[in-house]
Formats: C-alpha cells, sequence, structure tokens
C-alpha cells in the first residue's frame, strides 16, 4: 500500500487530531492510533499489530502515540495555563525508520527542545536496544530526573530524507509526547508557525555545510 499522504491530506489529518486530541486521549490513552483526516482507523498498544490491521484497511494513515494524561502542565514538553488558549498543537506528519522499521508518526515541534525525543516504547517498537554495558544519560526536568540514551533515526520531512538524533527515553513519563527538537531539523528547514491557520510549514533550505 502506497501510504504517503499528500500536503493537503497532511494538514486535514492533523486538523483532525487537533479537533479530537481530548477525546483521542480519553478513549485510547498509551495507545498507539492509526488515524487520517475521517478518524481512527485501529489502536492498540502493540505498533506491529496496529500497522498489519490498518495496512489492510487500505487506507493512508498516520501513527500517533496517545499520552496516558493530558494536563495544563506537563513535562516534555511544557504547557503553561493561560487566560486564553487556542486549542492547537504545532504538531507534524513524518516518517521515521529503522532498520525495516518505518511509520508515519505525529511529533510535536518544539523549538525549545534542543534533541528530538522519542518514548520508550516507541523506541522498542522501532527495535531500538540497548548496548551491553552502555551508560544511561541523565535529563534534568521540572519533574526530575529522566533517563535517556541518543540513537540517529532516518526521519523524512516533506520528501527529504535525513538522519536525525533522538533521544530515546528509557524511563516510562505520564505524558509519552513524541519532540521534534532543533539538533538538524532547523538547520535544514525555516519552519513557520502559522498558529491562526493552526499549520506549520517547513521549507527546505539549499545550504552547503
Amino acid at each position: 500500500m502506497n501510504n504517503n499522504p499528500s500536503k493537503e491530506q497532511n494538514y486535514a489529518m492533523l486538523k483532525w487530531l487537533n479537533n479530537n486530541r481530548q477525546k483521542v486521549i480519553e478513549l485510547y490513552k498509551n495507545q498507539y492510533i492509526a488515524y487520517n483526516e475521517k478518524g481512527v482507523i485501529s489502536h492498540g498498544e502493540n505498533l506491529t499489530d496496529v500497522l498489519q490491521l490498518t495496512e489492510t484497511s487500505g487506507e493512508t494513515f498516520s501513527i500517533y502515540l496517545v499520552p496516558a494524561k493530558s494536563y495544563y502542565v506537563q513535562i516534555l514538553p511544557i504547557r503553561f495555563r493561560a487566560m486564553v488558549r487556542h486549542e492547537w498543537q504545532p504538531n507534524y506528519l513524518l516518517k521515521l525508520k529503522h532498520n525495516q522499521k518505518e511509520i508515519n508518526a505525529t511529533m510535536l515541534v518544539d523549538s525549545g527542545a534542543e534533541i528530538s525525543l522519542i518514548s520508550n516504547k516507541l523506541g522498542r517498537d522501532l527495535d531500538y536496544n540497548l548496548a551491553d554495558g552502555e551508560s544511561i544519560l541523565f535529563a534534568e526536568t521540572i519533574g526530575g530526573k529522566v533517563e535517556y540514551v541518543l540513537r540517529n533515526v532516518t526521519m523524512t520531512i516533506d520528501d527529504h530524507k535525513l538522519i536525525v538524533p533522538v533521544a530515546w527515553l528509557q524511563n516510562s513519563i505520564e505524558t509519552e509526547q513524541l519532540l521534534l527538537g532543533r539538533e538538524v531539523v532547523f538547520d535544514k528547514f525555516n519552519i513557520e508557525f502559522r498558529q491562526a491557520e493552526e499549520k506549520i510549514v517547513f521549507t527546505w533550505l539549499e545550504l552547503d555545510f
């Protein structure tokens, strides 16, 4: 099956997710959902099962790892409650690949994150493993320390393929949000946040580094 949505479909899919995010969290917390602009196609805790089930449907889709909880203040990323809130998150659809595992993923674009982040669960489902005796790194957050290791992932954004370092969390947190950070990505693209339109525009930079 060709699972390469157009930019227009990407926008429609993200708009659906934004409009239905709270309901999705209530129904599918801590699960993978395969969805498109029509709604949820399949869901479950096992990524391989969700992919296999969804691919038989013939639908174009993206994968979203639903956090266990949603907070006004949360760690990774941090959100602060304001008097007036625009209920939009700057999510973007892209491909993540490691070895033979490839998925369409929905990641939160976070200009405040130095490096991209994937959850412990997604890393395992992408077949990442710890090496014998590998050192665990620590990062300080408002909620305390989190453990992680660095990995490289092949990331495809709007048909542009690049190798991006990611922090693979080693402990589970309540907000299993996937983050798209600045390292590599922000050097390769000009990224425009259009909150009023509820969309993000990635423009490839033709630069020689």
